[in-house]
Parts: C-alpha cells; structure tokens; sequence
C-alpha cells in the first residue's frame, strides 16, 4: 500500500501540485474552499455541490484536471492540518467537510459526472486514508438518497459512518 502510494505521488507530480494553477473554468465554476477550523483546531472545508453543473464543467475542462483541482485541494489542507499543528501545539491530522446540496438534482446525476465523483473518492481513500474526520452534508433533498447509493460502493465502511447528513 504504501508502495502504491509513493507512485502515485510520484506519477501524479503531487509534492509540486499546491504551486500548479486550475485552468480558468475550474477556478470560476468549482466552488467550495477553507471556511474556519472546527473546536479541536481541524480545518472544515465547505463544498457547494447545487449549483454546480458537472456536465458544463466536464465538457468545458478536463476530468483530469478536475481531479488533478482536487488532488491540489487534499494537499492545501493537509498544509493547513501542519500549519494548524505548528499554531495549536498538539497533532491536527484530519479535516471535517461540509457538502452543501441545496439544489442538488437530476443533472448531477449525469454519468460522467458521477464516475468522475467515484474516481475522487477511490483516490481520496487510498491516498489520504482517516483524514476525513467528520462529513456533513447539509440542505439534502428528496434525491440525496438515489445520489448517495450512486456514490456508497466507492466508500469504505469507515468513511461511511463518518458521514452525517443533516437534512
């Protein structure tokens, strides 16, 4: 595992990946940044999911550069976790993340968009196993159950009860 985990580093040029820039649509069109750190000191990172158009953004960028956006995010917040460690005098490892889906919908249920979610989440939770402390997902509709079991098979149990969704 951790074999795999050098090469992916290596093969995906990740300890130069914080000075890589997005292409432009990612960086208009990709919400969701650092909003604070929660009581232990971690930082929360908010994502708005709603609005987003993944068909726009996958046929308007690349979905390795997309992944490659949120390989660079994992690595900013990982920085921080450091940072954080360095301020607070004691261990920050993990990140809590808030899924903010109010307006979440069919159109994000579109395949490519879904297969491009499930390679994040495969390469998420091979290369930065428990950092995830804590997922909220906020503002849920009627369809975050169908969204959700698209997306469980990439979950590990783990990461599965780390997730609390909040209505």
């Amino acid at each position: 595992m951790l074999r795999k985990h050098v090469e992916f580093r290596k093969q995906k040029d990740i300890d130069n990946i914080t000075s890589w820039q997005p292409p432009e649509v990612i960086q208009q069109y990709l919400a969701g940044g650092t909003c604070g750190y929660d009581l232990d000191g971690c930082p929360v990172w908010y994502d708005i999911i709603g609005p987003l158009d993944a068909k726009g953004l996958l046929l308007s960028a690349s979905k390795q550069d997309l992944l490659r956006t949120k390989m660079r995010d994992c690595e900013l917040l990982l920085q921080e976790c450091a940072c954080q460690t360095t301020k607070l005098g004691k261990k920050i490892e993990t990140i809590t993340m808030i899924y903010d889906c109010e307006g979440l919908g069919l159109k994000h249920l579109w395949k490519p968009a879904v297969e491009a979610y499930g390679q994040f989440l495969c390469m998420f939770e091979e290369n930065y196993p428990e950092t995830l402390k804590r997922l909220f997902v906020v503002k849920a509709p009627k369809l975050f159950p169908v969204a959700y079991n698209l997306i469980k098979p990439f979950l590990s149990e783990d990461t599965r009860k780390k997730i609390m969704v909040l209505g």
